[in-house]
């Protein structure tokens, strides 16, 4: 899954109008699998990616995470994170920001 998060997150940082929207939109269906935030962390801490790839996968666990952790706005439709998948998520994170190989692009975008 990895692989085509990274594929759709570069799509979205294309300058066509056409294949960024479409980027976009299944971005947003991605979000439904629920392996989703847990892809974008693994994502975010793969060397394989290059750094604004990774950088945009962190940025896009942050948003998913803020908008779906704990939802305050009960009129709008949230995706239940489960609680070990939580654990994970805050695991990983701590794990990427305390990591001395990383590049400090990449600890910024996973705080």
């Amino acid at each position: 899954m990895e692989d085509q998060l990274a594929q759709l997150i570069a799509n979205t940082q294309l300058a066509e109008e056409a294949p960024r929207r479409q980027a976009e939109i299944d971005l947003k269906r991605a979000q439904t699998n629920p392996d989703f935030p847990l892809a974008l962390l693994r994502l975010g801490s793969d060397v394989k990616y290059p750094v604004a790839i990774r950088q945009s996968g962190l940025t896009q666990l942050r948003r998913f995470t803020e908008a779906n952790w704990a939802p305050l706005d009960a009129d709008e439709v949230h995706i239940p994170i489960s609680d070990p998948v939580k654990e994970q998520i805050r695991q990983g994170v701590l794990e990427l920001v305390l990591n001395a190989e990383d590049e400090r692009k990449i600890k910024v975008a996973a705080r």
